[in-house]
């Protein structure tokens, strides 16, 4: 690997030489290496073509937005160019990019209120300081991403041919995803319609992606292959699908999925703060829709999943998606009881 990745870095640099190579673990699509050299310490990154087929388009939109931040002060990742004046390299063994390396730590879980409003704020000025840049220069590298109408329909779909065992066990599922799915049909209208306004926005808001220092200040967001047009309302139910949840998406034991509501109210409350300035009547009018928006969405793509044999996602059982199925719908149920409550929706 040493080797391998010298003659990448060899597009880069003249000379260099390689001191150190980690393997890093927190990337679970592309092959993401850490290397210590003569010149610096980088991450080397080859992007997984077959999970991203447009390439082309990614790579524009990744590096698109990544320079506009940095060339307009909000820092973050900064990719090298090559000798060559590009900012990847194709090879034969693939695509490859470097950025510099940032000193910091990776989180997997947002564990207090504090460390929510963080990140509710830092999201926020991400999509601030990018309300000025271009949508239309963006590529729609994963068609129909968030198209929660479209994300139903196929699950119907699904249902109507599937095993006869899969669907009688998803019977339950598919009863209350259809039962609820009008409580958020209204907003998913609104965004395929754009009466709440395309955005560029990251899709990939898990806390993962965010960079921490030792103190437990946040840094930067990293991970721009999903970046393309979209709501603000899904990046924000994103980070908190996994962010105000007890449990892991997978947990088989629906008693520890609870709904954490004061990392809910903290990362709401950052997130308006900082963004009223930008948002429109409609966005805020709709901010409380944005998690179970994406909750009832992942659901529908799980159980799809499970009724097509599990083609798309990784499992480790039979039953896997149908367990990730439960554990959104019964977060959404804690949701729903805590928005109506206290704002009276859903």
């Amino acid at each position: 690997m040493k080797a391998r990745l010298h003659n990448i870095l060899l597009y880069y640099f003249n000379e260099i030489i390689i001191n150190t190579v980690d393997t890093l673990q927190s990337g679970l699509i592309n092959s993401t290496y850490k290397a210590e050299t003569s010149q610096g310490t980088f991450i080397i990154q080859k992007i997984n073509q077959e999970v991203f087929p447009n390439i082309g388009e990614l790579l524009n939109n990744k590096i698109k937005v990544v320079n506009y931040l940095n060339a307009h002060h909000f820092s973050t990742i900064q990719f090298l160019k090559t000798k060559a004046d590009t900012f990847y390299v194709d090879t034969e063994d693939g695509i490859w990019q470097i950025s510099g390396y940032i000193s910091s730590c990776v989180q997997h879980k947002i564990d207090s209120p504090k460390m929510a409003s963080q990140l509710g704020g830092y999201l926020a000025r991400f999509h601030s300081a990018l309300t000025d840049f271009p949508v239309s220069e963006l590529e729609i590298t994963i068609p129909d991403f968030h198209n929660t109408e479209k994300r139903y329909s196929d699950l119907l779909a699904s249902s109507a041919s599937a095993l006869e065992e899969r669907r009688l066990n998803a019977h339950r599922e598919m009863e209350y995803i259809t039962e609820n799915f009008e409580s958020i049909h209204t907003i998913a209208e609104a965004i395929h319609k754009d009466i709440i306004p395309q955005r560029v926005v990251h899709n990939d808001t898990k806390v993962g992606n965010f960079l921490f220092s030792t103190a437990g200040e946040l840094l930067t967001i990293i991970d721009f292959d999903t970046v393309m047009p979209g709501s603000v309302l899904h990046d924000i139910g994103d980070a908190l699908r996994t962010g105000a949840s007890t449990a892991p998406e997978d947990e088989q034991d629906l008693t520890k999925v609870g709904f954490n509501a004061a990392i809910y109210d903290a990362f709401i409350m950052a997130y308006v703060k900082e963004g009223q300035s930008f948002l429109t009547p409609e966005e805020l009018n709709a901010i409380h829709f944005s998690l179970p928006l994406i909750l009832l969405e992942q659901a529908c793509r799980f159980l799809e999943d499970y009724l097509r044999n599990d083609i798309y996602y990784d499992v480790r059982y039979d039953t896997h998606n149908l367990v990730r199925t439960r554990t959104q719908l019964h977060l959404f149920k804690h949701v729903k009881h805590y928005l109506n409550k206290q704002f009276n929706i859903l």
